[in-house]
């Protein structure tokens, strides 16, 4: 099949098709709306897509956190070139792809055999449209394993949950937990964690004690607040920077950590060891993250037929200074 013979069945001209698959905007949107849903129906790739199978959109959340996404671009782009293959940055809120009504088109006319996307936002309809347009893809940093999916994610329920057994295992009860606000499926695995290991252990979780990281400003309130009626003996962090941030607020209202106060954080980046205290953390792999997936993406292209690969990567908790025993 060819752009011609497209333009036959749908009754438009040649040019009319040439400038829908080159997202041109002088189309009528009922003639636009009309192609596409052939060009899907049919599976069309035009030629010079079919010449650059190795191209592969990398869609990415804004990137606030460089520790991570350097690292975990790293373990893409080398695996990826190893592969042969050439990845295309897509920014998540980019206009080409927020405009897109059609992503099985949206690849067709940028040339890609399929898609990355890096911890997309909770209510994304992406990851399942991916599955129903039929495009190899691997969402990176997010689980669905209800679905048909495919990912790469780390056990971040497993790793949060070991973090507060530790906390648990010194003698801690009264243990707080300051977590992200709820945007992504990792936000979720994590909070579950810290509930799992204190219910596993008849521990009851105090509601005021439960605080959800805003704001630079508010974090001095949220802490304060915290410490005011009966102080907890140690803390989880959900999150890296809130970890720091969190420390911070302690030792400028004279709390000392660990003496007052274990803390303990997720996310653990070459600067932990060097902090004061030496910061226990969630480790996960990011590097292998990035190999992981892109290694993944590879297999699914020899399928036959599309058969989902799900792949849970361990985290695992590295103990430093910042915790001891209990002492109350």
């Amino acid at each position: 099949m060819n752009i011609r013979k497209i333009a036959e069945e749908c009754g438009v001209s040649v040019s009319t098709v040439s400038r829908i698959l080159n997202n041109k905007p002088d189309v009528n949107e009922d003639t636009r709306n009309k192609v596409i849903r052939y060009m899907n129906e049919h599976g069309f790739r035009p030629t010079v897509v079919t010449n650059r199978q190795d191209t592969i959109g990398v869609i990415t959340p804004t990137i606030s956190f460089p520790e991570y996404m350097g690292e975990l671009m790293n373990g893409m782009m080398e695996t990826a070139y190893s592969l042969d293959m050439h990845l295309t940055l897509i920014p998540y809120s980019g206009k080409a792809l927020s405009e897109t009504k059609d992503i099985a088109h949206f690849c067709r006319s940028n040339g890609l055999k399929g898609l990355f996307v890096i911890n997309p936002p909770l209510q994304s309809a992406l990851p399942v449209s991916l599955v129903q347009c039929g495009i190899p893809h691997v969402v990176i940093a997010a689980s669905y394993p209800e679905s048909d999916v495919s990912w790469v994610d780390i056990d971040n329920t497993g790793g949060c949950r070991e973090a507060v057994q530790h906390l648990i295992q010194l003698g801690h009860e009264r243990i707080a937990l300051f977590h992200a606000p709820i945007l992504h499926p990792c936000d979720v695995d994590r909070v579950t964690g810290y509930h799992d290991a204190l219910q596993s252990n008849n521990i009851k979780a105090e509601a005021n004690w439960v605080v959800e990281l805003g704001g630079q400003a508010d974090i001095r309130h949220m802490v304060q607040k915290v410490l005011q009626e009966v102080r907890p003996t140690a803390i989880f962090c959900t999150t890296y920077r809130g970890t720091l941030a969190v420390g911070n607020e302690l030792q400028s209202l004279g709390v000392r950590v660990p003496d007052d106060i274990s803390l303990v954080g997720f996310g653990d980046y070459a600067v932990s060891p060097l902090l004061n205290p030496p910061m226990t953390t969630v480790h996960q792999p990011i590097y292998r993250i990035g190999k992981t997936a892109v290694d993944t993406f590879e297999q699914l292209l020899r399928q036959r037929a599309y058969s989902k690969i799900q792949t849970v990567l361990p985290a695992r908790l590295i103990v430093r200074e910042s915790t001891r025993k209990a002492t109350v």
